[in-house]
This record gives structure tokens, C-alpha cells and sequence, in this order.
């Protein structure tokens, strides 16, 4: 029942990691350097014969399985629980729970009634609900299911104040539906008022002191320019969607067969960030005729 062909970041090429945006090509790429590190670390295992270690192909396949199969227990540990990792993830619901008998069983029970020839979904954690970029290149398929995508703001400098108000894959959040997060804004607004510091200090003391007041003022204050600076960095990401579209057409997909899935992947990002552009550009063309 073990796939003979993964489609994660492990398994990618270098053209692969070319062909993504940067978010999904850091997760990819990290994939690939663990397990590049598990293939070296194996090298020191005595009982493993030479011919196996050897074997680069064997190695990733046992390292995939492994990474895609398992699941994470109290301590780090990991383990492989059979029947159970069938089951596939849903970020939109999922119907199954695990928990443990007394004799350490791993017992698998639905939470909510199942109708018969329904599939049957488990959530891979909290981490990936909300991040299909991170679930691509861990386990290699396109959850279509997830509601948003992060924000895909990678040019920003982190400190401990902007990840106290929201700088965050898991917080900083496009949805499909257009919305935008409210940490989106937050930490866009908290760098814009950094030309009056004694501003940005109000308003993040407001942020983590839930003083809606005084931080909802600032955001009314400085809509304009907020809006504005989301408005040029949507238009930009879905400038540089397409320039990667048109990158990875001109690539052979028999040489590198993991290209429909990157299509896919950049299409669902695609979809989201035109999404939140039809929400914001009626804004911000009102804000700029003030």
C-alpha cells in the first residue's frame, strides 16, 4: 500500500524549486535538506549494509515514507500507525479523531456521523490548516480544501513587537473569500508608523492590550497608505505568478513530471490573492481620490 512516487519537497528538482514563489520554494527546499541529512546521518548506522546506504533512491523513498506517514507523539517522537495513516487530511473538516486505549492501542473514531462511501478525514495539525504551501512540500498534494493562504509578505524584517501583533504564516492570512486577516493589517500599519515612533509604541501597546479603541483609530487614520501598500504587494505577487506560469510552460514535463502540481499549487495561490485583490482595489481607489 506505500507509493513508489512522492511529489514533495524532498523529491523535487532544483527547476521545481525555480517554477515556485518563495514561500513554497523555502518549504521545498528545506524538505530536501533534510533529507539529504538523513541520508548522510544513516551513513553512521552500523547495521545497515553498504549497498543500501549507497542506494540514493532507497533512502529517499524510506525518508518520504517516513515524513508522510507518521505522525508526530507527545516528545517528538514519531510513529507509523497502520490503517490510520491511510487516512488524508482536510482542512476544511475532518471526521476522525485518534486517542489511546489502556494497552497503548491507537484507537481511530469518527466525531460526527459518516454516510456510507463517505471518505474519511484526519487533520495533519494546526500548522497546516491554514498553509497549503507548508502541506505541499511536506506531503506533495494541493489541499484544495484550505480556506486562505499566508499573506506571502517575505521582505519583512521580524522583531519581537511584530510577532507579538501578528507576523506569522499561520496569522497573516489571504481567504478565498477576498478577506484579509486582521494581523495583515496590523503589521503593515505597525511599519508604516515607524516615522513617529512615539505612534507605532500607542499602537502596539493598543494590539497587545486589546485597547480596540485606540488601535481601530489608527487603522482609520492611516487607511490610505495601509491599503495602498496591500494593494502594491497583491499586484506584485500576481505579477511574479505569472511570470513563473510563463516559466513553467516552457519546461518539459516528462523531464520533470512534479510540474503539474507546482501549476497547481501557484494556481490555488493565484485564485486567492485575485480574490482579495477585487476586495481591496474598489478601496483603495477610493482612498486615492482623497
Amino acid at each position: 500500500s506505500l507509493p513508489r512516487v512522492f511529489n514533495n519537497g524532498a523529491s523535487m528538482t532544483p527547476t521545481c524549486y525555480d517554477c515556485l514563489p518563495p514561500l513554497a520554494a523555502k518549504f521545498s527546499m528545506q524538505e530536501r535538506v533534510r533529507c539529504i541529512n538523513c541520508r548522510q546521518a544513516l551513513k553512521d548506522v552500523d547495521f545497515i549494509d553498504d549497498s543500501t546506504k549507497k542506494n540514493e533512491d532507497l533512502l529517499k523513498w524510506v525518508y518520504n515514507v517516513v515524513e508522510t506517514r507518521s505522525i508526530e507523539m507527545d516528545g517528538g517522537e514519531r510513529v507509523i500507525i497502520p490503517m490510520f495513516d491511510m487516512f488524508n487530511h482536510c482542512s476544511a473538516g475532518h471526521e476522525i479523531e485518534m486517542s489511546f486505549d489502556e494497552s497503548g492501542s491507537a484507537v481511530a473514531y469518527t466525531t460526527v456521523d459518516v454516510p456510507a462511501g463517505s471518505p474519511l478525514h484526519v487533520s495533519y495539525g494546526n500548522y497546516y490548516l491554514t498553509n497549503p504551501s507548508a502541506t505541499f512540500a511536506k506531503y506533495g498534494f494541493i489541499d484544495e480544501s484550505c480556506p486562505s493562504t499566508f499573506c506571502k509578505m517575505m521582505d519583512i524584517i521580524p522583531s519581537t513587537e511584530l510577532r507579538d501583533i501578528g507576523l506569522s504564516f499561520s496569522r497573516m492570512l489571504f481567504y478565498n473569500t477576498g478577506e484579509v486577516s486582521e494581523e495583515v493589517y496590523d503589521v503593515l500599519l505597525y511599519q508604516i508608523l515607524s516615522e513617529s515612533k512615539q505612534a507605532q509604541k500607542e499602537f502596539y501597546n493598543a494590539c497587545v492590550n486589546g485597547d480596540y479603541e485606540t488601535k481601530q483609530a489608527y487603522h482609520n487614520e492611516y487607511m490610505g497608505k495601509t491599503i495602498a501598500k496591500l494593494k502594491d504587494h497583491v499586484d506584485k505577487f500576481l505579477k511574479d505568478l505569472q511570470s513563473l506560469s510563463d516559466k513553467t510552460m516552457t519546461k518539459d514535463v516528462n523531464e520533470h513530471p512534479r510540474l503539474p502540481l507546482i501549476m497547481a499549487h501557484n494556481e490555488l495561490c493565484y485564485n486567492i490573492f485575485m480574490s482579495v485583490k477585487s476586495n481591496i482595489d474598489p478601496i483603495a481607489q477610493q482612498y486615492s481620490q482623497y
